[in-house]
This record gives structure tokens, sequence and C-alpha cells, in this order.
């Protein structure tokens, strides 16, 4: 388990900050909040000396993940504080439901807490969706970051709150310099528009996963909202459903069949409004161009069949989701879909 010495150096002048009680939530103070009303809401931008707040809502991590992650921030320049909680573990979990919500509303309403990394994603980030109190988190508001099964509380925040949350590194990626030009460009310098870079990983020329390539041609602009195929899949006749309607989605997905991806995005598109999509931005789907059955579709016959019938602009191959080089992604900000020219630009800031 981590050292005494190790927690208290990392929450240096923290420690005399209480964690939120969930009583509140429980009592139904999330009750009402509608996004129809809702003004996105831009967190303060990142600067080098901020300390950044280390969680784990979904599956558990080690004490080595867990100093790793801090000795790459602290490179960075940044300060980390976790509390003990990170480490917890119960099954495939990283502590009880409870445990997990209440860890992140912390580092919320902490105030000495700067922005929010998520360690690592794992399944278990959707089961804390009701227990978060999304009122204090409006009251608080600050950068989230993270991917994969993150993307339920990347989605489900700027959708109950407005706050603009980021599908970008956890703590466990490889902050090589490709995913820290875009992690700097867009949480640190505040930048009105920003054309993101495109950049192919080494070895993989032979791997038709990672081409770019227009499925549609064409241009959109609207919010962008998105993250894992298959987490916004299993959010779909909840309460906690996306809304795709006139926004740019980004969607990626990792170590799944070709039937299984065919099989989600056939669901997105006939159970809920993403059809009414402004354009479709797809990531890497790294892992998932295979079947073994046979005769079987490519990956790219396969969203090829799904998408191109929709005659909105649709870009696969954009460098994001379970790959070593990634860009960070806005949930909550205008920006530009060319599928003629497989690019993806922001319009507007995402920190202030």
């Amino acid at each position: 388990m981590i050292s005494r010495r190790r927690f208290i150096e990392s929450s240096a002048a923290l420690t005399a900050l209480s964690v939120t009680p969930l009583s509140k939530v429980f009592a139904g103070e999330n009750e009402g909040i509608s996004n129809k009303s809702i003004r996105n809401i831009l967190p303060r931008r990142l600067q080098k000396g901020d300390t950044i707040g280390l969680v784990t809502p979904g599956g558990p991590i080690t004490e080595e993940q867990l100093e790793n992650t801090a000795n790459k921030l602290k490179e960075f320049g940044f300060k980390t504080y976790y509390l003990p909680s990170v480490l917890s573990r119960y099954g495939y979990f990283a502590g009880k439901d409870s445990e997990r919500a209440e860890e992140l509303m912390h580092m919320f309403t902490n105030d000495e807490i700067d922005a929010i990394l998520c360690v690592r994603g794992g399944y278990g980030a959707i089961r804390i969706l009701d227990l978060l109190d999304y009122e204090l988190i409006k009251q608080h508001a600050k950068a989230l970051i993270g991917y994969s099964d993150i993307t339920a509380l990347l989605s489900v925040i700027f959708e109950r709150t407005g706050l603009v949350t980021f599908h970008g590194p956890v703590g466990v990626s490889s902050f090589n310099n490709f995913t820290m030009e875009a992690f700097e460009n867009v949480l640190m310098k505040s930048q009105g528009k920003y054309k993101y870079s495109y950049e192919r990983e080494a070895e993989t020329a032979e791997n038709p996963e990672y081409d770019l390539y227009a499925i549609s041609e064409g241009k959109a602009e609207g919010l962008l909202i998105g993250g894992n195929l298959s987490v916004l899949d299993s959010m779909i006749g909840s309460e906690f459903e996306p809304d795709f309607e006139n926004k740019i989605v980004y969607l990626e997905e990792t170590d799944e069949k070709i039937y299984r991806i065919d099989k989600m995005l056939f669901h997105l598109l006939y159970a809920t409004n993403l059809k009414k999509a402004a354009g479709i931005a797809l990531g890497i789907f790294n892992g998932c161009d295979y079947n073994e059955e046979e005769p079987s579709l490519t990956l790219k016959q396969a969203i090829t069949d799904l998408l191109k019938p929709l005659g909105i602009p649709v870009v696969y191959g954009l460098p994001f989701g379970h790959i070593s080089s990634k860009i960070t992604l806005p949930t909550g900000v205008n920006a530009r879909l060319n599928a003629g020219k497989n690019t993806l630009k922001l319009l507007d800031k995402a920190v202030s």
C-alpha cells in the first residue's frame, strides 16, 4: 500500500479539507436539472505549478501506476494530490461506488485542486453517475480529463452542468510529444481556434485500423460530444443517454470484433438521435479489425455501410482512442469537421 510519507508529501496543505458527503446527493438535490437550459462553462486553464487531483472512478490501479503518474506530471511542472482511496479495490472496481463518488466529489469541491485526471479507465464510472452532486460540480468548475470508460462522466457532467470536459490521456497513458502538444494547446494555451495536427503512429503502415479516410465528404459544425462506443451504447435508454442532435460526435473503441462494432453502431443509430448528428469523427478502433467467424466484412466495410447513408460528413482514423499518440477533445466546445480534408478544428476556447 501507499506509504504514509508519500501520501503526506503529495497532499501538502490539503489534508485539512473535508470530503463532500453524499447525504446531500441522496436527498435529491440533483432533481430537476435539465440540459436544455444549460450554458457552457469553461474551466480555468491549466498552468505549470497547478495541482492535479488523481482519481480512480472506474477500475483499480497499482501503487506503481500511481507513482508513475505522479512522476510524469511532476516532469511537466504539475503538483499532484490524491486520497488513500485512489488505491482502493473492491472486486474489479477501485472501491465501492460510494467511495469512488466521494473521491471525485472531493476533488471538485476542494478549492486547492486545479484539475482532475483519472489515473485509468476500467469499468465502473457509469455506476457512480447517480451518486454525484451536479450542482456542486457546476459551482466548482474545473477540468476533468480521461477517456475510455470515463466517457460516462465526461458526457453526463457536460449534459447536466454545461461544464466542458476533456477526452484526453489518463495517468497510465503515454505522455509523448504528440499527446502533450494537443494537451497543452487545448488545456493550457486557451486558444480561440485550434486545428488538430495528425501523426500516424510508427509501425502501423500495414494496419488498416490506423488508416485515415473520409467515409462521407463534406463540412459540419457543432458541439463536440461522444467518447467510447461501448460506454455510450450502455447508456441508451437510461436517464444519462446523451443528445447527439446537431453535434459533432466523436467515437472510439478497442478490442471488439467487427460484428460487435456493427451491432453497437446500429444500436446507437436506431435507439438514439445519432442520425441527426451534424457529423461523425471516428478515432482509431484499435484491435477491432478482426472476426473469428468467416466470411467477414472488414471494419471499414461495416462502418461505411452503416454511416455513409446518413448523408453527413464522416471521417475515420483521427488520432484519438486506445493509442499511444492521442489528441485531447473537449466535450461541449464548437468544432468544425472537414471530411474532405480529414481535419478537425476547434472554433472556440475550451478553457478560460
